[in-house]
């Protein structure tokens, strides 16, 4: 029969087969809470039967994503019984496209967290090096990609964590325009912050994961068109770790000499719209959001139970204290306003910034350091010769574009001798495509070999 391999599979089953075999060679990563080897592999086998198989590809998805039949813990003990009954509809939209569910990615407990330390499941390591931390929160899902597991993976982004662990990791990752991919059946954390995002091995893949959930609205710039790119003169290029900075003035220099024109743009007044905004939003809009879903979707949990359950102190610790109405700093609905009201002031300091410079995008390292060692930077790392807090350090490139609910790539920028250091493309509300067909264009610049952003 054509299209049988292996004892008699088609295309969809050895693909299935091939993943898992490459998940077991991988599994010190500590990738995955679920690994659905049955589920997976009848469905491919459904696929080579239709006929369909040679279209389908492998997909993992983070564990606060809804899949149909699979456990949906967000990373967190008090949710590990909840097995939703439907797909989350962007988990929907890829299968459409040939997606094969591997599994459920790990991930930082509840979304709150940038290096994927689980204390319930376990922390995950870095596909290019095990024993350093994959970034989070999406850490799961990036070191499954990076390390060839599956071909793509679906993460979420609040304030970064899309673009950090695909940075940490080497690999490409979008946070589109928020509300461009629907938000049902994912576990909440800010209704406003919050969006499902993808993450690939390259670049084309990655645009065309886009596509298959948002259409392919918007066009590339033309090869011939001179790119302006915004270049930052405050904190998102200062204090960098070495490795980053050599990268970053690499980056700057080599596409300095190609048709882009660098632009200096001041953005230290977007880092304070988003320390007025971005955190408040999350503690603010956190126990409504949260209360509505586990009812909607009938997980027979209340905030209070599941927050009991934490079993990340810092996570628990910050969730009681100042997201929860009974909390000792809970700040209340005028604070809320207060952050929505400085956010509508963030997305007009960045529409002012791309129309007065006439901008295809503003870029910037994704991340300020490299990946540390596990079980030692949860809390604090060392940059440039003294102690810094991680979390506010690893969001601090991220934080403001995501707040303004703005489309952002990011590139794996060439390292030798280094881990992985990322780039980050930042683009108007709305021009996602388009800014993915910029990130094409310097990847290209940045790997001249490699014409079309197919990375690596």
């Amino acid at each position: 029969m054509v299209g049988q391999g292996t004892a008699g599979r088609g295309p969809a089953q050895e693909a299935v087969a091939a993943a898992l075999g490459r998940a077991a060679a991988v599994a010190h990563l500590n990738a995955f809470i679920t690994l659905d080897a049955e589920g997976a592999g009848a469905e491919a086998a459904r696929h080579d039967r239709r006929g369909d198989g040679a279209r389908s590809w492998c997909l993992a998805v983070k564990d606060n994503v809804h899949v149909a039949g699979l456990p949906n813990t967000a990373g967190t003990p008090g949710l590990a019984g909840f097995v939703p009954a439907a797909d989350a509809p962007v988990v929907a939209a890829l299968r459409a496209a040939g997606a094969i569910v591997l599994g459920k990615t790990n991930m930082h407990e509840l979304a709150l967290g940038v290096t994927s330390a689980n204390p319930a499941f376990g922390a995950v390591g870095n596909a290019a090096d095990p024993a350093l931390f994959a970034g989070g929160s999406s850490g799961g899902t990036a070191a499954a990609v990076a390390s060839g597991v599956v071909d793509a993976g679906l993460g979420t982004d609040t304030g970064g964590s899309v673009g950090i662990p695909a940075a940490l990791n080497g690999i490409y990752g979008l946070r589109p325009t928020a509300g461009r991919y629907p938000s049902a059946g994912v576990t909440p954390l800010s209704v406003t912050r919050d969006t499902p995002g993808p993450m690939a091995r390259t670049l084309d893949r990655l645009t065309a994961l886009d596509a298959f959930v948002a259409g392919r609205t918007g066009a590339a710039p033309s090869p011939d068109r001179t790119l302006r790119l915004g270049l930052p003169r405050h904190v998102f290029t200062e204090d960098l770790d070495a490795p980053v900075r050599a990268a970053w003035e690499a980056a700057v220099d080599r596409l300095g000499t190609a048709r882009t024109v660098w632009t200096p743009v001041d953005t230290g007044h977007l880092v304070e719209h988003d320390a007025r905004a971005g955190m408040h939003l999350v503690l603010g809009e956190f126990a409504a959001a949260f209360d509505r879903y586990l009812a909607g979707h009938r997980t027979g949990r209340t905030t209070a139970e599941v927050l009991d359950a934490v079993a990340d102190p810092a996570v628990a610790e910050l969730l009681r204290t100042a997201a929860l109405p009974t909390g000792p700093a809970y700040a209340g609905p005028a604070a809320l306003r207060g952050a929505l009201a400085e956010r509508r002031a963030l997305q007009a300091a960045y529409a002012d910034l791309f129309a007065a410079n006439g901008l295809d995008a503003i870029l910037c390292p994704t991340v300020p350091v490299c990946a540390r060692p596990l079980h030692r930077y949860e809390e604090s790392l060392p940059l440039n010769g003294r102690d810094v807090p991680t979390f506010p350090v690893l969001i601090r490139n991220t934080s403001p574009s995501t707040t303004a609910g703005l489309p952002s790539v990011t590139v794996p920028l060439p390292v030798v001798g280094s881990p992985p250091v990322g780039l980050q493309l930042v683009g108007p509300r709305g021009g996602d495509r388009e800014l993915l067909g910029v990130a094409a264009r310097i990847d290209a610049l940045l790997r001249p070999g490699k014409a079309g952003g197919t990375g690596s």
